[in-house]
């Protein structure tokens, strides 16, 4: 097997293209949803494909520059035609994966403003959903032309005689490649423009730090996503890798899947956010009961990125796993965002994960400052203190600062200072688009990204998201300080805490709301419990926690079924969605159902 040297690589199409011709042997496939239908296929028959693709797309008045949506399906078809797009000189704009999207739907809203925020002149669809595609775009007034995917991605195998083609298109490296979106879990998606070079200096520094060269990657998350899209199947494309993707909902369906998929595909990598670990984890532990057959021993990277990381989840993922042969210290906790591609620091691999405690009062004031406090018995921190998962330091060609959040000064703040992070270098984004106005991004070259952090000891700690901290008694907190207090206050039952916080319009002071997620059969939809489940009694016990560690009442607690909460492609809870739902129509607006607060019930 040839040794890559990813850094040659100045696209993602001559990364490809090289593997082809190099006869690099990896496999890849996508796993659908029948057990014996896939098809694997090498780098060299990918390849054909992807360049059968774009020709073909060229013959049909693809031009360089021009913007080409896919719908992001997690099939081989749109694997292959992802490379086409880029190796006919077109900018891809991804879009999420829905057939045939409803009139009307929320679905239909986010493609048709997609396609307007992207300028798609051209929309690749999956079988049956052109005349949905091409309503959507008549409807923005879109010049969009919509086009079934499967004319241009073929499905014969390559020639076996036939030299291995060139790429049709000479790309420059510093033309556009993707538009890409942002999450939009706190405000309204942005595009986001990346270059060649963006593209290829990410994924150079990703697979070096994490060492995805010549490995076997499985990955379930939405390919329209920027960790499913660069972070997984980009990355393993660029370093040679075999690929085995999943569509989402089959580990929505079952979360184990995953941990089946990497075994029997003896994977090394993978990769997911918080949430998918903890469901997979809690499944495990239910399930595997008695030794199994699995065999993890090959997983040497889980990356684990996206939200906010639980200190707990990455031990007890391990440990849920280590008689399956999963080692010590696999889950690699990462920092990363749209406007760096994916990747903007993580740890190396196999190092155990730094969890350090900090005063809760220092971090209220902006400053992380280390105490010597151990943690309890049951693994919480101790009270008034505060843990936080370090991230490790940038990725090559990556520059990391924390500002000021006042935004008057936009130099580095010493460490232990907590600010805004701004990231630069040859893998940030230098235009974007909102509302329909392109800008670029600060003259200075970094992008603030909205989300709060510190350097200490030379490691990068994130503390939350900017838009979503709040102010109680003069401090500064994040949700994720209370969801941690209220869910150590919690049973098992309890998967997920989670923080809101709101303000009235009749109201001057910003108070909060508690969503508990409760997993199981004995949970309906509108957020009641089984005979076993004392969900009011729940509920007070979160409040007391709450008001004991911070002095902060809780408005209101709703008991929700798992996955009713309102999530991002990413997993993020989208958390300004709950506070105006909430703000605007109460405990009608928001799903699940509200517990009483004991000392409001009468006696």
């Amino acid at each position: 097997m040839p040794d890559i040297d990813s850094a040659l690589h100045s696209t993602l199409i001559d990364a490809v293209y090289a593997h082809a011709r190099d006869g690099v042997a990896g496999e890849l496939c996508a796993a659908g949803h029948g057990a014996h239908a896939e098809e694997v296929i090498d780098y060299r028959t990918f390849w054909y494909r992807a360049v059968e693709c774009a020709l073909g797309l060229r013959q049909h008045g693809v031009r360089t520059g021009d913007h080409v949506a896919l719908v992001m399906h997690t099939t081989l078809e749109t694997m292959i035609a992802t490379v086409g797009v880029q190796a006919a000189g077109g900018v891809l704009v991804p879009l999420r994966a829905v057939a045939r999207p409803r009139p009307g739907s929320q679905h239909a809203h986010r493609a048709r403003d997609a396609m307007a925020l992207g300028r798609a002149r051209w929309c690749l669809t999956p079988p049956g959903g052109t005349d949905a595609y091409a309503g959507l775009a008549r409807d923005a007034g879109l010049p969009t032309v919509a086009l079934p995917v499967g004319e241009f991605v073929p499905a014969a195998p390559a020639p076996v005689s036939a030299p291995v083609p060139p790429p049709p298109v000479a790309l420059d490296p510093n033309g556009a490649a993707l538009l890409q979106f942002s999450s939009g879990s706190t405000s309204a998606p942005k595009g986001i423009l990346l270059t060649h070079r963006n593209l290829a200096v990410n994924l150079t520094a990703l697979n070096g730090r994490v060492r995805y060269h010549c490995g076997r990657g499985v990955f379930w998350l939405p390919l329209s996503h920027d960790m499913g899209l660069i972070g997984c199947f980009a990355s393993s494309l660029f370093s040679g890798s075999s690929v085995r993707a999943l569509p989402p909902e089959s580990f929505v369906r079952d979360p184990l899947r995953w941990i089946t998929e990497l075994s029997d595909f003896r994977a090394t990598h993978t990769a997911g956010p918080p949430f998918g670990y903890e469901l997979a984890g809690r499944s495990a532990r239910e399930r595997f009961t008695r030794p199994s057959a699995l065999d993890l021993s090959a997983l040497e990277v889980a990356l684990i990125g996206a939200e906010r990381i639980s200190p707990a989840l990455c031990a007890e993922f391990e440990r849920a796993l280590a008689p399956q042969g999963l080692k010590p210290h696999v889950l690699l906790p990462a920092y990363g965002l749209a406007e760096n591609c994916v990747a903007v620091a993580a740890r190396r691999p196999l190092t155990p994960t730094t969890v350090r405690v900090f005063d809760r009062r220092a971090l209220g004031e902006g400053r992380l400052v280390a105490t010597a406090a151990p943690h309890g018995a049951a693994g919480s921190p101790p009270a008034g203190t505060q843990s936080l998962v370090g991230h490790g330091t940038a990725v090559m060609g990556t520059r990391v600062r924390v500002t000021a959040l006042d935004g008057r000064r936009r130099d580095a703040l010493p460490d232990g200072c907590v600010g805004e992070i701004h990231v630069g270098g040859e893998a940030a984004t230098a235009r974007m688009v909102t509302d329909g106005r392109w800008e670029p991004v600060h003259p200075d070259g970094f992008v603030p990204t909205g989300d709060l952090g510190a350097y200490v000891d030379g490691e990068l700690f994130v503390v939350g998201r900017l838009k979503e901290t709040f102010k109680h008694a003069g401090m500064v907190y994040a949700p994720g300080d209370l969801e941690a207090v209220a869910l150590a206050a919690c049973p098992p039952s309890v998967t997920a805490a989670v923080v809101v916080p709101v303000t009235p319009e009749d109201e001057a002071a910003e108070s909060v709301v508690l969503f508990l997620e409760i997993s199981g059969s004995p949970v309906s939809a509108a957020g009641d419990a089984g005979p076993g489940e004392d969900t009011p009694g729940i509920a007070d016990t979160v409040r007391l926690a709450v008001l004991r560690e911070f002095g902060m009442p809780v408005r209101d607690v709703f008991v929700v079924a798992r996955g009713m909460l309102p999530r991002t492609a990413s997993g993020k809870v989208q958390r300004t969605r709950l506070a105006a739902a909430y703000v605007s129509h109460g405990a009608d607006g928001v799903p699940g159902r509200r517990q009483p607060d004991s000392c409001d019930v009468a006696p």
